[in-house]
């Protein structure tokens, strides 16, 4: 990722993007310099600065009576995080009591784009941790693989290390995609029945991925309803369907 990327997302404006990067390069420099180099407005370049110091991530000192501003060790990122993590820990339990009552409450949610689809797999992963659940229900379609070649096989490889073991349906076209294992028992759909979303079913939740269009999408739905619905139509298909590819 390039490293203006990552620093955004880490959470620095554009600004404080443009003017670390150039401390962490150029040692010192005073405003006017930094104005200058990053084709920053002088006076957003000293609200930028200001910003920074508060975040601990520059420090400001004094030469021949002229301010200058250097970067602190980037370090500082790293344990920036872990107070943040140390914070929101501390009021987890005050945060987890407000939600407490709604925690039954149906609720949908839709993430778009390739990242969507990957904090859909991530809450998967969350949700089996968190609840210690043992199996899950799904349905796949390659595009996972095609779409995520490197973060899906890593996700899978997580998933069979909490010990959860899946009853997963395949397109018979698809036989080659993924293989029953100890933790992976595959069965095959006829290709007269065809589907075109990849589905899970995980405790009291449910995670649609689609990539229809070349528009990637995922759709949670947490509900015990619905979610026991789809359970029991799954494993009616299941006892339907063999263990070899159905042509």
């Amino acid at each position: 990722m390039e490293l203006k990327q990552a620093l955004e997302q880490y959470g620095f404006t554009k600004n404080e993007t443009s003017i670390y990067i150039y401390l962490l390069k150029y040692i010192e420099a005073t405003a006017f310099g930094i104005a200058k180099a990053t084709d920053v407005p002088r006076s957003t370049v000293y609200i930028t600065l200001e910003s920074l110091k508060k975040q601990g991530f520059i420090f400001q000192f004094k030469k021949n009576n002229v301010a200058y501003f250097t970067a602190e060790s980037p370090n500082r990122l790293i344990n920036a995080l872990k107070q943040k993590e140390g914070i929101i820990e501390s009021i987890m339990p005050e945060i987890r009591a407000l939600t407490a009552k709604n925690i039954d409450a149906p609720v949908a949610k839709l993430h778009t784009g390739i990242n969507g689809i990957k904090i859909g797999l991530e809450d998967i992963l969350e949700t089996l941790k968190d609840k210690k659940i043992k199996q899950i229900f799904a349905t796949s379609q390659p595009e996972l693989l095609e779409y995520l070649p490197k973060y899906f096989p890593n996700w899978l490889k997580q998933r069979e290390d909490l010990g959860v073991f899946t009853k997963l349906i395949l397109p018979a076209s698809a036989s080659e995609y993924l293989k029953s294992n100890a933790l992976r028992e595959v069965r095959y759909l006829n290709k007269k029945f065809p589907f075109t979303c990849s589905v899970t079913i995980y405790g009291n939740k449910i995670a649609f991925f689609s990539f229809e269009n070349g528009e990637p999408y995922c759709l949670i739905v947490k509900s015990k309803a619905v979610s026991d619905t789809f359970t029991q139509f799954f494993l009616f298909s299941w006892e339907m369907l063999e263990s070899k590819t159905v042509e």
